[in-house]
């Protein structure tokens, strides 16, 4: 994995960030994500993009964890960065070097976790829920020993945390745990999370249209 003063200078303003998303979202080009649209016009006053055909707006942080965020896109790179190198954040941490004030830097961690309970997501996740009648006795116990090494997990690196955010802490630790040995994709999905378009649905409908 690159440095992370290697990753940042690649973002050396907001619009190198946007460019960044926009390739990420629309690797083929704009694609409208309700008709399928390839044509469309950029609003620059509110940073978004509105089809040509149906006038549907998006923005390139829609549907994502930065959704309609106040932060400089810089600061969730960075805070995504750090989480996929394994390096254990903390909101105080983030608060000193981002200088925010500690709840906001609370908030973007929070935002942050929830972008990985989305970016790994199966049958096991949620291991933390109740098991359901018709789950198998092997399943129970997969669940059981997740919930059990979860809870060290947030002993050992957290302590004390508020039982509102528990399932924030347990989606950071399958996070982790899925993509300890590969941070590169782990970045990967923490920026797309959310973020893709389905090409195969939108340009089968464009192409449709325009046959």
């Amino acid at each position: 994995m690159i440095s992370v003063r290697q990753f940042m200078a690649r973002f050396p303003d907001e619009q190198a960030c946007r460019d960044y998303l926009f390739n990420i979202r629309w690797p083929r080009g704009f694609i409208c994500t309700k008709c399928g649209e390839h044509k469309h016009s950029y609003i620059k006053t509110r940073n978004l993009f509105e089809c040509a055909i149906c006038k549907t707006q998006t923005s390139i942080t829609s549907g994502t964890a930065m959704h309609r965020t106040k932060l400089p896109l810089r600061y969730w790179l960075l805070t995504f960065y750090w989480v996929a190198s394994g390096e254990r954040i903390s909101a105080r941490k983030i608060s000193i070097i981002l200088k925010l004030q500690y709840r906001t830097a609370l908030k973007l961690l929070h935002a942050v976790r929830y972008a990985m309970h989305k970016a790994d997501t199966n049958w096991l996740s949620a291991f933390w829920l109740p098991a359901k009648p018709t789950d198998h006795s092997i399943v129970r116990k997969a669940k059981l020993g997740l919930l059990k090494q979860a809870d060290h997990f947030i002993r050992k690196f957290y302590g004390h945390i508020s039982e509102k955010y528990r399932y924030h802490y347990f989606s950071e630790y399958w996070f982790r745990s899925n993509n300890a040995f590969n941070p590169d994709g782990a970045l990967h999905k923490l920026i797309t999370s959310g973020s893709m378009t389905n090409y195969s649905i939108n340009e089968y409908r464009w192409t449709c249209s325009h046959a």
